[in-house]
């Protein structure tokens, strides 16, 4: 993976390549609390992609701290998306991950990438991972593995105020 885990500092994230575009989210058959969403759409608002499985621990350890940045910022310009990117054949089946996200609590959208064509596209390869997209379609911070759960809400704090600019 290109990408490190970043602190926004000064506006330039540390990144390898420094500061990209983000990928465009790949049609999918299967959202779940959500018709279909697009970064294009999306323009203007602070994004935040949450590649998760349901039967990973260190996804599950993360996933009430991303939902509490959906329930704390989405009222705000921010939009939690969850991109759920199986591991095992138990997690590809659609109605599991329906049933997980239930029991989980998981309330935001979620796109299912049973293809890993969104996983590819962001070139991850640490469940979990959270990308924050900022109002201009650019990733500005990226963290693989668990932890950081602070430090992604600050970055999500700097791109809301640069937003408010």
């Amino acid at each position: 993976m290109v990408f490190v885990a970043a602190v926004l500092s000064s506006g330039s994230p540390d990144f390898a390549a420094g500061p990209e575009k983000a990928p465009e989210i790949r049609k999918s058959d299967v959202w779940i609390n959500s018709t279909p969403l697009t970064l294009k759409a999306l323009k203007g608002k602070v994004v935040v992609l949450d590649f998760w499985a349901f039967d990973c621990p260190p996804c599950v350890e993360a996933l009430p701290h991303v939902a509490a940045l959906n329930d704390k910022y989405s009222g705000r310009g921010v939009v939690v998306i969850g991109v759920h990117t199986p591991r095992t054949d138990d997690e590809r089946n659609v109605s599991n991950v329906r049933k997980a996200m239930v029991k989980l609590g998981v309330r935001y959208p979620v796109v299912i990438d049973g293809a890993h064509k969104i996983w590819t596209d962001y070139r991850c390869d640490l469940w979990p991972t959270q990308f924050v997209i900022d109002a201009t379609g650019t990733i500005r911070y990226v963290h693989g593995g668990g932890g950081r759960y602070e430090e992604l809400e600050v970055a999500v704090q700097k791109l809301l105020n640069e937003t408010k600019g």
